[in-house]
């Protein structure tokens, strides 16, 4: 017998004992999902009310907070530093770091946007929402004179080098 067929027969017995010996997952028919169940129940009835036109009445009232918004770039600075911590803080400062935002209108706050859609408070998710749909559609265009034309990658090819 060749050693490389006596290799490859003790590279196969070590793969068969390393696939036999590996524990496998049990699945047991006993689990306990009441409390799984429960939270879903939870989250379904919060979905509900959230969206009963009783929801919809109280949440169409004014509930923007009056906020002085900046004019100088470095109150725009100071600005943005209070949403952060606003951001950071509790569920109503989350709220109101979100509608301050979306009142301020401006690109510097879509970080902080994008990170309250992912809120686990539904009405900063929301609220953080609605102040992105002011920026949906095109993006700003750059100015087409500022940008360099450039040429094909493949340009040498297509010019002929060398011949008349």
């Amino acid at each position: 017998m060749t050693p490389t067929i006596t290799a490859a027969g003790v590279a196969a017995l070590l793969v068969a004992l390393w696939l036999l010996g590996r524990p496998r997952p049990r699945l047991r028919s006993r689990q306990d999902t009441s409390a799984v169940a429960a939270l879903n129940r939870e989250q379904i009835v919060l979905v509900q009310t959230l969206a009963s036109p009783a929801a919809e009445d109280a949440s169409s009232a004014p509930t923007q907070p009056s906020i002085l918004l900046p004019r100088s770039a470095g109150e725009r600075q100071r600005f943005l530093a209070q949403l952060e911590r606003w951001s950071r803080g509790s569920s109503s400062e989350r709220l109101r770091a979100m509608q301050a935002s979306g009142q301020w209108g401006q690109r510097a706050a879509l970080p902080l946007l994008r990170r309250g859609r992912h809120d686990p408070d539904p009405q900063v998710a929301l609220a953080a929402a609605q102040a992105l749909e002011r920026f949906r559609g095109r993006a700003a265009a750059a100015p087409r004179g500022l940008q360099p034309l450039m040429p094909p990658r493949n340009v040498a090819r297509t010019r002929k080098i060398g011949r008349p």
